[in-house]
């Protein structure tokens, strides 16, 4: 007769790890009120908190920027913040607003720029231009030798359908934008 060994398996033990809780005094703070900025400064100014930082926190919460919609509310926080702190910025406002800055610049970097790599390079330069409120004359002689060269390319005219790597390059770093929209795919 075969006798079955059983087998017990070691206890799992829980891990206690004390803690102290340390009461923190929460307070109102009151931050400005900014005409067009009310309901900002209304929520701000109901939420208690430990410090500045988390009554922001608590009113506009740091997290990544999905679509359009939070970008511009997150863009109306940061309005709301230069405006109502533009001649002296606690710290922890300034650190705040600069994380909220880096999370609105990863939104621009991945949404703006994927849908600006659809667009025809010269489609792309005219709607810079157009944004930007810059004349076609300004990139002549630094990007394009002549006017003609750039009407040339923006109109796709005589066979100038695109661009060298170098004028690529000088259009980049003119309106701060990744080089390669300028060069076709």
């Amino acid at each position: 007769m075969l006798k079955k060994k059983i087998i017990k398996s070691p206890r799992k033990r829980t891990l206690h790890i004390q803690s102290k809780k340390v009461p923190e005094q929460a307070y109102l703070y009151k931050f400005p009120d900014i005409l067009g900025f009310e309901e900002i400064s209304s929520t701000l100014n109901s939420i208690p908190a430990e410090n500045i930082f988390n009554a922001l926190l608590h009113g506009f919460a740091l997290k990544p920027i999905l679509d359009e919609k939070c970008s511009s509310e997150a863009e109306r926080m940061l309005e709301y913040l230069d405006r109502a702190f533009e001649t002296e910025k606690h710290p922890q406002i300034e650190y705040y607003s600069h994380i909220l800055i880096l999370l609105l610049e990863e939104y621009d970097h991945k949404h703006h720029i994927k849908a600006s790599s659809e667009i025809p390079p010269h489609e792309f330069l005219k709607a810079l231009l157009q944004e930007d409120k810059i004349s076609q004359k300004s990139l002549v002689p630094e990007c394009f030798r002549t006017e003609s060269q750039l009407s040339e390319f923006l109109h796709q005219k005589k066979g100038r359908s695109s661009l060298s790597y170098n004028q690529a390059t000088l259009l980049g770093a003119k309106f701060k934008v990744n080089p390669l929209n300028f060069l076709q795919t």
